[in-house]
This record gives structure tokens, C-alpha cells and sequence, in this order.
């Protein structure tokens, strides 16, 4: 494995050794709303967040046994000074959208003369913003290597940044740290079965974090993860979160065969759900072991109706099927869909907000993440957008309303106002249960479908009242709210499945019908931001 360091001999501290036994603080910061955070539903469910950080628990199977690891999710509790202070080392890893929280806890730590090491999918991509913060920034997988920093970080000859080009053979990964979490904030538990994708979306930075050959544990690997979840008193909710679960379809296949096994021993504990390229609705036998194995739904990048844009975006894939039918072939086979839009391609036509509005309707996809195109750094979109000089990087800004950081033909205003009105419509009370009551009329659940592990009755009618009084009660959409839950126990109150699939609809309401309006508001803002700035507004209007 080829570790390589990059090192700046005026400004790089000298770092003593931490020595053999480091007290390392693994801290993963707060994020801001977003469509995934699923906060308004989070107040009416048990649990405090959706789930915990998959990377940091990994990592630290990785460091030496010799090591005393404690892990804070900044999602659920605060990390006070006295957390720093205990600690040699403070670990953090994170996204760009966790930005604000990144900086807070690395600048904390360094006030308290604490060291830190930086890593994840933020600083892979940008590992220079990242020294500006962090002692040791780690770009790239660390698996393989990760004995040779901690080493360093021991010896006391640790570099400032470890740029990591090769991928690690992920059969050698260890089961994650589970056991470092506090189960019980959770609603989903993350596990993860591949890295990569063969696809070549040309906005995408998957591809080039972790490579096109999809590389892929072996089930076995898997399911000694499941074990250790089950031994943890776990029965809920699982998300394989491989950005395409079916990379390879073939060891795909192979997986959900032994998951199915794997279910029928232990009494279907578990519910699945993943993300898949389209090409999913073509292959049957893939789906139906999917579903055997307890899959509930899938998300999808469907990104456009618009051929002209796929193709642009090299995302030849949702152009093999016709993308409604593929839709159809999924929920009739039993997984229930839910999808991911993107606004902004050169090809847009200035009515692209109607026809994805159109076709999210038609679709009948309830959940439906709408996002501005950005061009994200070491893309190939970022290479071009540089290349043409349409690069206009004004906005801080990482949350779903940031606009798109490049100068898009489409004029700004009428992107902006477009994707107000896309996310205002979609999230409309009544359209959101309308859609969500026809999905679940799409969906054909099967009778191997069962659900998640249900909580006690007493937690359950907790939620019940919850929901009832927050959603049925005090909010503005109650109307759409009980025509939608009459609905429900009318139609299908001994269908397990659907009652199961479709109250977690009910209560997700809470949670995007609030979301939408405040991402309507934040992107006033960013109008008002570029608005201000006269020279923004030429960068972002003038024609291309």
C-alpha cells in the first residue's frame, strides 16, 4: 500500500510522542438540517438521531488494542472541555456539510493544546483546507495503513498529512466499534458491504474517492457484523450505505442470498434498505433475493426526466429503461422506491422544474431529494466547470440550499425561483400524502417482507400520541394528515408490511413538510447573498 506524505518544513509543528497506550477522543459533529437528517421525525420517534458514523467506528477497529477510544456523536450529546482534556489525541471525521462543526471542534481542541487528526470523505477531497485546521490530515482509505500512522503518531514521528493512493482490499477490514456506541439514540444501524461504483457520472465524486472496480467484502464479513449488531440487542433497522449496492451485481446477488439464510436462522430480526443504480429494475433475480433477504426500499439517483441531461452527465445507466417503468418494476417487485433529483445541467430546458415535478407525481415517489448540481472538487464536472471558467465559489454555505457553485446557462434567478417552486410543490401537505398514499398503493409488498422489531407497546403508543398531538393536532397540514391515516388502518390494518411502511410515511411528514419550507427560506437568503454582491451576480448571470 503507497502512503505518501506531504510536508511543509517552515510551518509544521515538531509533535512529541503520544507514546504506546493514546487516549484518543473519536468525535463525529453536528449536522445541519437536511433532507437525510430526518430531525421533525426524530421528535415524534424514541430515538434521538437516524443513525451513527459508520467511518469512525471503523477506523477505530483499526487503531491498536493498546489504545483507550471513547466515541462522542456530537448529533446526540455535547462534547465539553473536560472530554478534550482527557484525551492525547482528538479524531474527527466528517462531510463538508459538517463544516461548521468540523472547525468548532478542531479549533477547541487546539486551545486546549490538544493534538488532532483529521479524516473521512471531507478531507479526502480537500486536504488543504483541512491542515489549516487539523495537526494530521488523512486523505484516502486508511485501512491498510492506519497501523503505520499509528505508529507515527506514537513514535512521535507523525507527518502532516498522509495522502493515501491506492484502494485497500476491504476483506481484511475488521468489524466496526459498534460496541462504542449508544444504541438506543439510533433508528438505523449503518454497515457496509462495498466500495465504489462502475458507473461514470460526471458530477459524482464517489468514483473518484473510492475508485469504478466496486471492491466488496465477503458475506461472511457482513454477517459477522450483523452477529455483533444482534449481540448488541439490535433488531431493527440496517442500511447497507454503499453509494451503489449493486456495483457488482453479481456478488450482490450472492450477499442477499446468504442474508436471506441468514434471516431465516435468527427469526428475521432485521429490515434493510440501500441505494442502487437504475439498471437494479433489470435485473429480477437480484430483486427478488433482495426482497427474500428482508429489503424494504431503495434509493435511486434518477437526477433527471430529461435524456439530454443524463447523457450529458455521463449517466448512460437511467437511459437503458424507461425511468417511470423502472419505477413500476421496482415497486411491483416489492422494494419501495425513493429517489434523488438534481437541477442545474447545462442541458436543463427552462421548463426542467415542471417536468421534475411532473415525474416525481407521476413516479409516486413520497421521499424525493431535490439539489442544486455542484460541481464538488477532483470531479470531472469541477475539472470542466474550472477549465471553462465557470467556477464561482461565493458561497459558504453547505447546507441542501446551497446553490450551485458554478455559473450554470441556466439564468441564476430562474434556477433559484424554479427550485423553490420544485421543492415547494413536492412538499406541499397535500401532494406529500396524496403521493405517499399512492406509493403505497404501487409498493406490493410480499409475504416475506416483515417488518423492523417494533417497540413495546407502551413506546408505541407514545409514538401514537406524539404524532397525533404534533402532527394531527397542532400542525397546519392536520387535514392531509388524517385523511392519509384514515386511509391507512382502513385499507390495510392487517397488512404488517404496509401498516409498518406506511405510519413511518405519516410520521416522516413531520420531518419534510418543515424541512421544505425552511430550504425554500435559505435559499432566499442565497439569493439575497449573490444579490448583494454585484459581482457574483455577473459571475453567476452572465451568459455562457
Amino acid at each position: 500500500m503507497n502512503l505518501e506524505s506531504l510536508s511543509h518544513p517552515q510551518t509544521v509543528p515538531v509533535f512529541p510522542p503520544l507514546g504506546k497506550r493514546i487516549k484518543a477522543l473519536m468525535v463525529w459533529p453536528k449536522f445541519p438540517g437536511s433532507f437525510w437528517s430526518f430531525a421533525g421525525m426524530m421528535r415524534v420517534l424514541d430515538e434521538k438521531v437516524l443513525m451513527p458514523p459508520l467511518g469512525l467506528i471503523t477506523v477505530a477497529a483499526l487503531c491498536p488494542k493498546e489504545w483507550t477510544i471513547r466515541l462522542i456523536d456530537q448529533q446526540v450529546e455535547d462534547v465539553s472541555d473536560d472530554d478534550i482534556l482527557w484525551a492525547d489525541l482528538v479524531m474527527v471525521s466528517g462531510m463538508r456539510v459538517q463544516r461548521k462543526g468540523l472547525e468548532e471542534i478542531l479549533a477547541r481542541a487546539r486551545r486546549l493544546g490538544r493534538r488532532t487528526i483529521m479524516g473521512g470523505p471531507y478531507a479526502s477531497g480537500e486536504p488543504e483546507v483541512l491542515l489549516k485546521l487539523a495537526d494530521h490530515v488523512v486523505a484516502g482509505e486508511p485501512d491498510e495503513v492506519f497501523h503505520e500512522i499509528a505508529r507515527d503518531l506514537e513514535d512521535g514521528t507523525a507527518k502532516r498529512l498522509y495522502e493515501i493512493a491506492e484502494k485497500p482490499d476491504i476483506t481484511k477490514t475488521p468489524v466496526a466499534r459498534f460496541d462504542l456506541l449508544k444504541c438506543d439514540y439510533y433508528a438505523s444501524m449503518p454497515v457496509q458491504f462495498s466500495r465504489g461504483c462502475p458507473f461514470q457520472c460526471e458530477f459524482c465524486d464517489i468514483i473518484i474517492l473510492y475508485g469504478r472496480k466496486p471492491r466488496v467484502k465477503r458475506p461472511q464479513q457482513l454477517l459477522a457484523e450483523l452477529d455483533t449488531l444482534l449481540s448488541l440487542g439490535w433488531k431493527k433497522q440496517v442500511f447497507i450505505v454503499d453509494d451503489n449496492f449493486i456495483g457488482n451485481h453479481k456478488l450482490a446477488l450472492e450477499l442477499a442470498v446468504e442474508l436471506e439464510k441468514w434471516q431465516q436462522a435468527h427469526g428475521f430480526p432485521l429490515a434493510f434498505y440501500t441505494e442502487a443504480s437504475m439498471d437494479l429494475a433489470q435485473r429480477s433475480a437480484l430483486i427478488e433475493a433482495m426482497v427474500k433477504a428482508n429489503f424494504f426500499y431503495v434509493f435511486v439517483g434518477i437526477e433527471s426526466p430529461v435524456k439530454e441531461s443524463l447523457t450529458e452527465t455521463k449517466k448512460y445507466q437511467n437511459l437503458r429503461l424507461d425511468p417511470i417503468e423502472a419505477i413500476k418494476v421496482l415497486h411491483r417487485s416489492g422494494l419501495w422506491v425513493t429517489g434523488g433529483f438534481i437541477l442545474g445541467f447545462d442541458s436543463d430546458p427552462e421548463d426542467i422544474f415542471e417536468q421534475q415535478i411532473n415525474f416525481i407525481e407521476r413516479a409516486a415517489i413520497p421521499w424525493a431529494m431535490v439539489n442544486f448540481l455542484h460541481a464538488v472538487p477532483l470531479t470531472p464536472l469541477h475539472d470542466r466547470m474550472r477549465k471553462e471558467g465557470r467556477l464561482i465559489e461565493y458561497s459558504v454555505n453547505s447546507s441542501d440550499s446551497a446553490t450551485s457553485n458554478f455559473r450554470t446557462v441556466l439564468p441564476f434567478r430562474v434556477l433559484v425561483r424554479g427550485f423553490q417552486k420544485t421543492i415547494a410543490s413536492i412538499y406541499d401537505p397535500a401532494k406529500f400524502y396524496e403521493r405517499a398514499w399512492r406509493s403505497l398503493q404501487d409498493w406490493q409488498a410480499k409475504d416475506c417482507q416483515r417488518p423492523a422489531h417494533q417497540p413495546a407497546l407502551g413506546s408505541l403508543v407514545r409514538i401514537v400520541l406524539r404524532s397525533i398531538w404534533h402532527q394531527g393536532l397542532r400542525s397546519s397540514y392536520r387535514k392531509a394528515y388524517w385523511k392519509y391515516f384514515f386511509q391507512l388502518i382502513a385499507r390495510y390494518p392487517m397488512n404488517r408490511a404496509k401498516l409498518w411502511l406506511g405510519f413511518t410515511i405519516l410520521i416522516s411528514g413531520h420531518h419534510f413538510i418543515p424541512y421544505a419550507q425552511e430550504v425554500v427560506r435559505e435559499v432566499e437568503g442565497e439569493i439575497r447573498e449573490v444579490v448583494n454582491e454585484p459581482e457574483l451576480v455577473a459571475s453567476a448571470e452572465s451568459p455562457s
